[in-house]
């Protein structure tokens, strides 16, 4: 149930606070007062597209606090969010139409809005009448009727996997197969690979190594020179020992003597390894010949495949294998899918016969409750009917071909809705319809945006009659131009402009007693309001 409405810097609206009824609201104004206005901002918060032309240099802030019920704690665990009865839903747009979305005051994006949002709202604009006419909607309205959301469900979870399973085919079947001589070469391949055991950045390694032993005897040299330097009589080692002697008499001198002696320890370290490198360089545990062998065959392998070092081999292997695992097993794979696709398809054709059932077991009643309220709505030979075939084409909603069709007038065969064309027939049926699903529907908030279009009089009185039904168990906000419906509301709010600092904005006055019954009287009569429109309006107010 929406509880505030709070608009900021938005066309028209400076900055505008509206609290609403639990039950019914009617909106009313003159012609450009900004009832759309108003709407297009509901719209907005419940994620609908920005008209940057509409907002100014200001940020626009729309918000709207709802309460909720508790069955909406799994969509708040579902996402993360936390929950709260009286839930604050906001949208933020600067000047250059950057959009902030918020629930709770926890960021979202627009996905996550839109999502709540069709969950506790449902806003029936105008051009809303020709969804009617519209086949998905029309099965969508007996579902709803039908209580089928889990059914509906399972079979789209099932349809889901069909579609996967078609597609997997269809992916798997335009796979260029293997022809028996790239077989056999592909095998070939996968051998030499697995043969050569190549590590990942072998070849770097092997590449240095020869490197090195490609100047084995300039290395040799260089650390039989350094050892001759360190270790011959007379020379750095046998001089530092002679130095750290003779210092060593000498107490003041203690500190210089243990450096003298830290580098001796680490020369005759530095005298070990070089003797070791020597020893190691010029052993026969090596062979020069072997490496370039081995570097050889890495390279010619990388060059074979087009890679550019060992750390692609991994990946040619598992491309290599999987090539001959299709060519080995294309028929036994194939055959594994299109069992799947049978499976799903079996599972398909039971959840949507339980769809259809359940459709067939409703349509009766609705035809029935419809054509009740169609009579009360001014058309006493008014015929509705449901017919439902039977596509054989899998879709979203099942197999299902449906068709509402209608006459309203005696002796005049029923025929599809697409084809009434009278605006006051469907804005009629239109709010039989709503009316019935309302019923069923778990959303409390439901908004008219002058679905009595093409309606006075009378049957404008028994629309409100209906609208005031449906607002006993749900919120309901019409915005009307026709003083019957605006007289069956439990609340009246106008709509107008005032110019302020010359600039013109859009603001609001919830009636009281008295205020309604001129509006009533201006809705009734127009701009100038005679004795008898305020009489009239007294006498409807009264009803």
């Amino acid at each position: 149930m929406l509880l505030n409405l709070n608009i900021k810097n938005y066309a028209l609206i400076e900055d505008l606070d509206i609290n609403f009824s639990d039950s019914f609201t009617v909106i009313s104004g003159d012609t450009g007062s900004g009832k759309s206005i108003i709407l297009d901002a509901i719209s907005l918060l419940l994620g609908s597209r920005v008209d940057k032309k509409k907002l100014g240099s200001k940020k626009c802030i729309v918000e709207g606090s709802f309460k909720i019920s508790s069955d909406l704690k799994f969509f708040f665990n579902d996402n993360d969010l936390d929950f709260e009865k009286i839930t604050c839903i906001r949208r933020e747009i600067n000047n250059i139409g950057k959009i902030r979305n918020f629930i709770n005051d926890t960021p979202v994006n627009l996905s996550t809005l839109s999502n709540l949002s069709s969950k506790i709202i449902e806003i029936h604009a105008q051009h809303h009448n020709l969804l009617i006419k519209n086949k998905i909607e029309q099965l969508n309205i007996i579902d709803k009727i039908a209580e089928n959301s889990s059914t509906l469900s399972d079979y789209r979870k099932v349809l889901e996997k069909f579609i996967s399973y078609e597609n997997e085919l269809d992916d798997f079947e335009s796979r260029k197969k293997l022809s028996d001589d790239d077989y056999k070469l592909y095998k070939y391949y996968l051998q030499e690979i697995l043969d050569a055991d190549i590590k990942e950045d072998e070849e770097i390694d092997l590449e240095r190594e020869i490197n090195l032993y490609e100047n084995i005897n300039q290395i040799v040299e260089i650390t039989q020179v350094s050892n001759h330097l360190l270790n011959k009589e007379n020379y750095v080692l046998d001089l530092l020992n002679k130095i750290k002697f003779s210092f060593s008499k000498f107490s003041q001198f203690d500190e210089l003597n243990k450096r003298i002696n830290s580098s001796i320890i680490d020369l005759n370290d530095i005298s070990h390894e070089l003797s070791d490198l020597e020893q190691e360089l010029t052993s026969d545990g090596f062979s020069l010949e072997n490496k370039i062998e081995r570097f050889d065959l890495i390279n010619k392998i990388l060059k074979k495949h087009n890679l550019t070092s060992s750390k692609e081999i991994n990946h040619l292997l598992q491309k290599i294998e999987k090539e001959i695992k299709i060519y080995e097993n294309f028929e036994l794979e194939k055959s594994k899918i299109i069992l799947n696709i049978k499976k799903a398809k079996d599972k398909l054709i039971v959840n949507s016969s339980l769809l259809t059932k359940s459709r067939l077991k409703t349509i009766p009643f609705f035809e029935k409750e419809i054509t009740k309220l169609l009579k009360t709505l001014g058309m006493p030979h008014a015929i509705f009917k449901v017919k439902l075939g039977v596509s054989h084409i899998f879709n979203k909603n099942g197999v299902d071909d449906i068709s509402f069709e209608f006459s309203s007038n005696p002796g005049v065969k029923e025929q599809d809705i697409s084809k009434i064309a009278s605006g006051g027939e469907i804005s009629r049926l239109v709010l039989a319809l709503k009316y019935i699903v309302s019923v069923k529907s778990n959303i409390k908030t439901i908004i008219f945006d002058e679905i009595d279009t093409g309606v006075s009089g009378k049957i404008a009185s028994f629309m409100g009659d209906l609208m005031r039904s449906i607002s006993k168990q749900n919120q309901l906000i019409s915005v009307t131009h026709l003083p019957q419906i605006a007289s069956k509301s439990d609340e009246h709010i106008k709509v107008f402009k005032v110019v302020k600092e010359n600039k013109t904005r859009t603001e609001i006055k919830v009636l009281e007693k008295d205020e309604r019954v001129l509006e009533v009287a201006r809705l009734l009569s127009g701009k100038k309001i005679s004795n008898a429109a305020i009489t009239n309006a007294k006498e409807l107010l009264n009803q």
